[in-house]
């Protein structure tokens, strides 16, 4: 079995109106604390890059999924929404996936229930999904754009 390692590094100046910066071998930013919360607003911010990390995730497994169904599609979209309530302390509640798949082929009503159980496997094999069951409600509201 095969271990994979991933690292970070960052430095951080101040409180909730501070300002920071992180890196990985393919990110370099600038974080800080959303402005909606009192923070400083430059950057990203660990919401953001929370959400980042469940869509792209969602996204590249959910096309591999596709690919080992041998589903044609053309292409994958996604806007992620999350929702970060003080119920119990500030923590991240739900985030909704809005996957918008454009097939390569005209959608059949045994396509489209071959998607929907493609689109919860994914879900369900995601890494960053695992990560954070039990703490995150994961909501997928998907969207199929039939080809020609």
């Amino acid at each position: 079995m095969t271990d994979f390692q991933f690292e970070l590094h960052g430095e951080w100046k101040g409180s909730w109106d501070g300002e920071g910066q992180i890196q990985t071998n393919g990110l370099h930013t600038t974080i800080s604390v959303d402005s909606s919360m009192s923070g400083r607003g430059t950057g990203t911010n660990p919401d953001e890059l929370l959400i980042s990390a469940l869509a792209s995730c969602y996204m590249i497994t959910l096309g591999i999924r596709l690919k080992k169904e041998a589903i044609a599609y053309d292409h994958i979209e996604i806007r992620t929404e999350a929702l970060v309530t003080k119920k119990g302390g500030l923590h991240v509640e739900k985030v909704t996936h809005f996957p918008i798949i454009y097939l390569s082929v005209p959608l059949t009503n045994l396509l489209q229930e071959h998607l929907i159980v493609c689109i919860h496997k994914a879900e369900q094999d995601c890494v960053i999904a695992k990560a954070v069951k039990g703490n995150v409600q994961i909501v997928i509201d998907p969207k199929f754009v039939a080809g020609n």
